[in-house]
């Protein structure tokens, strides 16, 4: 990724890296650039809670009207 001075955020949280990883799949084929953090902190502690959320997709802020388009659950 570029360094563009965009703002990151995090898209979503996902309770396994297999969700996290289509979810990231997804959007790179449309050309989103994102990442994922904490992907493999869920196999060692897989409850999700208020101090581990769980696997979380990062987007650029710019990016989130595209991407929620593309992750819609119907698509």
């Amino acid at each position: 990724m570029s360094d563009t001075g965009e703002k990151i955020i995090i898209y979503q949280s996902y309770d396994t890296a297999v969700e996290a990883n289509l979810a990231k799949t997804k959007l790179d084929a449309y050309g989103i650039p994102c990442f994922l953090t904490d992907e493999n902190f869920v196999g060692i502690y897989p409850i999700r809670n208020n101090v581990f959320p769980g696997v979380r997709l990062h987007i650029f802020e710019n990016d989130l009207h595209q991407a929620a388009d593309i992750l819609r659950p119907e698509n």
